[in-house]
């Protein structure tokens, strides 16, 4: 099954849509699956492609109420859905890259992995691109979200991806975010440890928040590195915070320090606002950054310190607010 994953190449038209079902997901209606694993497309929009014959399990055309089951191979054919092809622009900005290893500095505002409308303007397709004749297509080894900005991660090889993918499950990781926030918290340091659980009052389905009966385990540890009470336009003021993830939850970060009362700045999902104003720059994406990333090396075992600096926009905040850092 790794094998048939690592075909995808996402450097090229996508053809067609791979799905592999979970243990979880047997039994459940093939045009119901479908609907859960892209929420994107109603189930109306999915029964048209069944009626096409254009869904397959395990190369078999199916009906909508054919039930999955796990391990089944679900293939879509785009051929009457696909977007027209325009190869992406997007520079890569490496940090690190041996045989092994790619570490990028992923900038805000550019979706990580083909999903939904976004099928060849994500950094996967500009990392596929650049290495469309590798053997091996680099693959992601944590995901950062569309806004959030810094260090990401992929591998080379099989081995490597999964000797990273143990680090991470083991916690032998360590990674440092920085956020400007809302707010000067009370305390310099701090640690947060509420539990992360899929919202139960909001209609979108990555939303996170805290949910003290049946949530995972979530442990964040921040330091304040520098406050600003007064910052015109901003109510409360403003801190750059450092952030240590102990977990990797989803939106484990923005959740936590929403949860506390000092929400990242423009963070239009757990936030105060869409975009907000310092100075005269004008921020429309989340100031959230991967800071800092240490592991590892997959094949050398030697210690690995990847730093990515604040994007521009960010750095002119923290100059507006605090006069830079040392």
């Amino acid at each position: 099954m790794a094998a048939r994953r690592q075909a995808k190449h996402f450097g090229r038209p996508i053809e067609e849509y791979v799905l592999h079902v979970d243990e979880a997901e047997t039994a459940l209606r093939l045009d119901q699956f479908l609907v859960r694993r892209m929420a994107w497309r109603s189930r109306t929009y999915f029964q048209g492609m069944l009626a096409h014959g254009e869904v397959r399990i395990n190369g078999r055309v199916r009906r909508a109420s054919a039930a999955v089951r796990g391990n089944d191979i679900v293939t879509l054919d785009l051929a009457r859905h696909q977007q027209p092809y325009t190869p992406t622009n997007i520079a890569l900005d490496i940090l690190l890259e041996d045989d092994d290893l790619l570490v990028l500095n992923k900038p805000p505002g550019i979706v990580v992995h083909p999903v939904g409308i976004h099928l060849y303007d994500t950094l996967l397709n500009a990392i596929h691109a650049r290495y469309h004749d590798a053997a091996y297509m680099p693959r992601m080894v944590h995901r950062l979200d569309k806004d959030t900005s810094g260090v990401l991660v992929c591998a080379k090889n099989e081995l490597a991806r999964t000797r990273l993918a143990q680090q991470i499950e083991g916690r032998q990781v360590v990674k440092l975010y920085r956020a400007l926030v809302h707010g000067v918290p009370a305390r310099r340091e701090g640690e947060i440890t509420l539990p992360l659980g899929d919202s139960r009052h909001s209609h979108i389905r990555l939303k996170q928040d805290v949910v003290l009966d049946g949530g995972l385990p979530a442990h964040s540890v921040y330091t304040v590195e520098a406050s600003a009470p007064v910052v015109p336009g901003i109510v409360d003021g403003v801190a750059l915070v450092r952030v240590t993830l102990l977990t990797g939850r989803t939106h484990q970060i923005r959740v936590h320090l929403a949860a506390i009362g000092h929400a990242v700045l423009a963070d239009r999902l757990y936030g105060r606002e869409t975009r907000c104003t310092i100075g005269a720059l004008t921020i429309t994406t989340h100031l959230l950054h991967a800071w800092q990333y240490s592991f590892a090396h997959p094949t050398t075992k030697t210690p690995v310190t990847v730093t990515a600096p604040l994007p521009p926009p960010f750095q002119a905040c923290v100059q507006h607010c605090f006069g830079g850092l040392d």
